[in-house]
Order: structure tokens, then C-alpha cells, then sequence
């Protein structure tokens, strides 16, 4: 008896473990088969094919820095360096899209765009902020001229970009996300310590943005932070340097009265600061009120230099720091960095709030 149960169990477990055999091939087959079994596998296959592609046609590729060129799904099956790429959740269906492939610096960027239909498709961070509904105490996105814009205390506008977090100020008229560093920075700068000859000392000067200290801290911060992939997405904008007296009301036109042209990086402006505001009386520089109901009064994330400075003299700069204040361009504040990034930003998963960004891809 005891010779028959001992030869059972031995068939038993050679059935078991020819069943768990099978199963682990055919898992191994489906993950193999049609491409890859992930789309981000999918993704890496096309930015690899993209890249061996223009390794021999090097002549093709941008010769600005900041310029784009793109090459199709088809065009690398075209020229047999991808298969036809099958949707892993739909077999029946074939999925399109393509690589762009941007100059940065020295180096090359390559950024998929995969689209298989009504399983996987780009989502775009500018469809996020259309959907954007305010709640019942009115924190959410408003309209302001050609604008979509982010106001309140309370509103989920956290993204991770670059490793980093950040937070969306609002989506421009060309499409493209203001972004404000989440966290101000370790080190505190001057705006400016350049000789005043008016003043006879070394407080600064805020007549020309151009040879600021700032400008220099922002640029280098630029260089060593921000990866190649990520310079790829930053945008280059037009900075409105322009000046306030104290007592003004808050002005596009009187900040945008002094540009900095195409800049990559840099720091809010004082509108920024006051479209951020629910407040009803936020109208002018020197009002208190504008830091109610202002995601951008929380002392805890920001405390940073302005782009705007003083119009009554040529040394001193405002600052954000719960309210606006003024200060010598020769003192040192902390920064929260600004960036630009592309209208094509897509987002991976997130919901917007500081435990759950959205990814920019």
C-alpha cells in the first residue's frame, strides 16, 4: 500500500511540475510576442530605433539648439529597425505614433509618442487643466485674458518634473506651463551687489536685468539641475522685468514695459502673485489681503526674489515672502526657480496633489 501512495505522489509532482512549466513558457511567449508586453517597453524600443536611425543619417538631425525633428513609427519599420508594433492589450490592433527628437547643447533628445487607441494614449497636461473644475470655495483654474490660471489656497497643481516638485502657475497663451520650484532653494542670493554709484556702495543695481547676480545664480542653477531629457521640455520665454512703485496696482503692462529676451529659466512675477490670490481687494502691490486664499503665501514652499523691482530708485527689488516686501538688491533671499515647459508636456499618472503629482513624462 505504502509502495502505491509513494507512486502517486511521484506522478503527482511530475504533473505539477510540468503544469507550472507550461504556464511559465506560455507567460514567457506572451510576454514575447508582438514586441514588447509593457508600453514603456514598446516606448524604449522606439527611442532606441530612432537613435540608430539617425546615427546614419546624422544630417538630419536639428542643427539649432532647441530644434526638433521627428520620425515616424512607420518609417522605422520602413527602414527595419522596429517591427510593427501590436497592442499588447488588443492583438487585433496595431498602434501608431512617433519619436521627436530635440538639439540640446551639445546632445540629442528623444521623446516617444505611442498611441495605442482606447488602451494607451498620450495624455496631455493641458487636457488635465481644461477639465480643471473650481470647487466650493473657488481654488481651481480661471480664465485671465488668453490664460488659464491656477488661484486659490488650496489647489492641486503639484507636478514632478526633472525629479523634482514643482507647481503649475498657469498654462500661457501659446500652450505652454509656468512652473514654479516647490521648495525654496538651500542657499540664499543676492539680486544684485554691483557697485551703486548713485548710492556710493554695494547695494546693487536694478536698472539692467541682463548683468544681474540673479540672472547668473538662475543660469547656473539651470546648467547643473536639469537633465538633457528635461532641457528638452523647457521652453525659452520672453521675462517681464519690468518696475513697480510700491503703492501701484498690480500691471502686465508695467512689468512687461522691460523684457529680457528668451530666457530659459527664471523667477515669478508680481502678477503671478496676485493672480493667485482669491482675494477680492488684492489691486495693488502694498495690499495685505492679496495673501488670502494664495497657495503662493505658504511660507513654508516659497521665499523668493521677484523678476520686478523698485521704480522709485535703482537698488531695490521685491520679494515674496507670505506678502510682497522690498528689500536691497544686496541682500540675500532664497529663490524658488521658475521654468517654461512645452505645450506637447505629457503626464504618466498623478492626480495633482503633493503626495500624488502629476509625472511629466
Amino acid at each position: 500500500m505504502k509502495k502505491i501512495i509513494d507512486y502517486i505522489k511521484d506522478k503527482i509532482y511530475y504533473v505539477l511540475g510540468f503544469t507550472v512549466l507550461v504556464i511559465v513558457i506560455l507567460i514567457i511567449i506572451n510576454a514575447c510576442s508582438n514586441r514588447s508586453g509593457s508600453y514603456e517597453d514598446i516606448e524604449n524600443d522606439m527611442v532606441e530605433a530612432a537613435k540608430e536611425y539617425y546615427s546614419n543619417r546624422k544630417n538630419r538631425l536639428p542643427k539649432e539648439d532647441d530644434g526638433t525633428v521627428e520620425v515616424s513609427i512607420g518609417t522605422l519599420i520602413d527602414a527595419e529597425l522596429l517591427e510593427e508594433i501590436v497592442d499588447p492589450k488588443n492583438k487585433n490592433q496595431t498602434c501608431s505614433g512617433h519619436v521627436e527628437v530635440t538639439k540640446v547643447g551639445d546632445d540629442y533628445s528623444y521623446t516617444p509618442f505611442l498611441t495605442c487607441k482606447g488602451n494607451y494614449e498620450p495624455e496631455y497636461l493641458s487636457d488635465i487643466i481644461k477639465d480643471v473644475k473650481t470647487d466650493e470655495y473657488g481654488n481651481g483654474v480661471y480664465e485671465i485674458g488668453d490664460e488659464l490660471v491656477y488661484r486659490g489656497e488650496d489647489v492641486n497643481n503639484y507636478v514632478q518634473f526633472n525629479n523634482q516638485l514643482w507647481r503649475i502657475v498657469k498654462m500661457d497663451a501659446e500652450g505652454d506651463f509656468k512652473l514654479v520650484l516647490a521648495e525654496k532653494t538651500g542657499d540664499a542670493y543676492a539680486w544684485d551687489d554691483a557697485y551703486n554709484s548713485e548710492r556710493e556702495s554695494y547695494v546693487g543695481i536694478n536698472t539692467d536685468y541682463l548683468h544681474t547676480n540673479i540672472r547668473k545664480v538662475l543660469n547656473d542653477y539651470y546648467k547643473k539641475n536639469f537633465t538633457t531629457d528635461s532641457k528638452a521640455k523647457i521652453v525659452s520665454k520672453d521675462l517681464c522685468v519690468g518696475k513697480y512703485a510700491e503703492t501701484d496696482e498690480f500691471s502686465v503692462d508695467k512689468e512687461c514695459s522691460i523684457i529680457k529676451e528668451d530666457e530659459k529659466i527664471g523667477l515669478l512675477t508680481a502678477s503671478d502673485y496676485k493672480n493667485a490670490s482669491l482675494a477680492e481687494n488684492c489691486t495693488k502691490l502694498d495690499s495685505n489681503e492679496c495673501s488670502n486664499y494664495n497657495y503662493l503665501s505658504n511660507i513654508e514652499e516659497f521665499n523668493t526674489w521677484f523678476l520686478n523691482s523698485s521704480s522709485a530708485d535703482t537698488y531695490k527689488v521685491y520679494y515674496l515672502q507670505e506678502t510682497i516686501n522690498i528689500s536691497n538688491a544686496s541682500n540675500t533671499k532664497k529663490i524658488n526657480p521658475v521654468i517654461y515647459i512645452t505645450s506637447k508636456s505629457i503626464v504618466s499618472e498623478g492626480k495633482g496633489t503633493q503626495k500624488n503629482p502629476y509625472i511629466i513624462k
